[in-house]
């Protein structure tokens, strides 16, 4: 029998805790929707972009200049990447490329974009020539014991 009394006991004090613990819950979500909490402020990130309809577009001939001028940064620090079969300078050479493209789309008239597309264009098979006989060199090793140079 005091065992049930003991039971009866615990029982009651976990009833008392968990209605307790209910009626905070009740008190807090009232007092949420009666005063919300105060928002934080928003930032804006740092690289947002504005909605499109907020800046008007450059016309066709800054977009040729400007297409240039990348374009030919990027092939100078392609240039300037000693590895010449680097993933990086492949990587600069074809971003070069597509700012050209996108030059010469707005001003397909303009010969130094046509120029700095065509040495572009001359950086990029001559990276992939150097990739070729660096493999080359590493499948075909007899070659360099036989004496034959595979540079150019």
């Amino acid at each position: 029998m005091e065992w049930a009394m003991e039971w009866l006991l615990t029982e009651e004090v976990i009833l008392s805790l968990v209605t307790l613990a209910a009626a905070g819950l009740l008190v807090l979500g009232t007092l949420k929707l009666i005063a919300p909490p105060p928002a934080e402020p928003v930032r804006p990130r740092a690289r947002e972009l504005s909605p499109p309809g907020d800046r008007a577009a450059p016309p066709f001939e800054d977009r040729a200049a400007i297409a240039l001028r990348l374009g030919r940064m990027l092939l100078d620090r392609a240039h300037a990447d000693p590895d010449p079969t680097s993933e990086r300078k492949r990587r600069l050479i074809s971003r070069a490329i597509a700012c050209l493209n996108r030059g010469v789309e707005a001003a397909p008239d303009d010969a130094s974009l046509q120029e700095a597309l065509s040495a572009a264009h001359a950086a990029l098979w001559t990276t992939y020539a150097q990739l070729g006989l660096e493999r080359l060199t590493r499948e075909m090793p007899w070659r360099e014991k036989a004496g034959v140079s595979t540079r150019p």
